[in-house]
């Protein structure tokens, strides 16, 4: 699953929602706004920067994390090598490798006379390790920080604990969305794909063809995709379920009109 959030006026293109918020830095905060387009309630979802400097340094502090971790479980690897693990310019890998030297995290081997080994120091595993504990908190209060926003807007649904819910998507943003609605105590949900086979298990539980899904069954149809969204949507409206049953929710900032 892909989606798009805006980033410093940027659009981005990423992958599953928790990945998203690794790959953005912890100076970055989501926030959630919600509209009525489409007969279907709709939420957009955006990451913004606050603070521009504190970024670079989380953005350095996550490579150094990754030049370290390749240092640790590849000595032999060569420059151009880390640079092309890392997915940087050999510059940019010469300059952090120079930096960790200098602050005595790695130390340089010269094997040949064109040839360069680095190992780590003890200082340096120390040094990995912070990074390490830093970055997953840094992902774990971004991860809290949407569930607590989708929370937050699913909220005005009106929904209570006899209410019953299809959830379209199997995706780690759909595992956020059942969590939202579970922390609202709903209980009652399906879960939903195209094309699903019988053997298909989503958090354990049966996914059931879209197909199946029958207008009046639920009292909300979420589509939980951030992207793809519109195929299931004009499916499921043909059907006959109403537009008023649908919670859609959208990441590139664009109000839709109506299907």
């Amino acid at each position: 699953m892909g989606f798009s959030v805006i980033a410093d006026k940027h659009r981005i293109d990423t992958g599953e929602l928790p990945r998203t918020l690794e790959k953005q830095n912890s100076s970055d905060f989501v926030a959630v706004m919600a509209c009525n387009c489409m007969g279907a309630r709709n939420i957009l979802i955006f990451v913004s920067s606050r603070n521009e400097h504190k970024g670079t340094k989380e953005s350095t502090d996550y490579k150094e994390l990754l030049l370290l971790s390749e240092i640790e479980s590849n000595p032999e690897l060569t420059q151009r090598q880390l640079s092309d693990r890392l997915g940087v310019a050999l510059g940019l890998t010469n300059m952090l490798l120079r930096n960790l030297a200098t602050k005595g995290h790695v130390r340089v081997i010269k094997a040949t006379w064109k040839r360069r080994l680095y190992t780590l120091t003890p200082k340096g595993f120390s040094h990995r390790v912070t990074l390490m504990v830093t970055y997953v908190h840094r992902v774990l209060d971004n991860y809290r920080a949407v569930r607590q926003t989708l929370r937050e807007q699913l909220e005005p649904l009106a929904l209570n604990r006899e209410s019953r819910v299809a959830i379209v998507g199997t995706s780690d943003f759909a595992e956020l969305v059942y969590l939202g609605l579970k922390e609202l105590g709903i209980e009652e949900m399906d879960f939903f794909a195209t094309n699903a086979d019988e053997d298909h298990k989503f958090l354990g539980a049966s996914v059931h063809n879209t197909e199946d899904l029958q207008p009046g069954q639920y009292d909300h149809v979420v589509i939980a995709l951030l992207a793809g969204w519109e195929k299931p949507l004009k499916e499921l409206k043909a059907r006959g379920v109403p537009d008023e049953d649908f919670v859609t929710f959208f990441a590139d900032g664009v109000t839709r009109g109506r299907v």
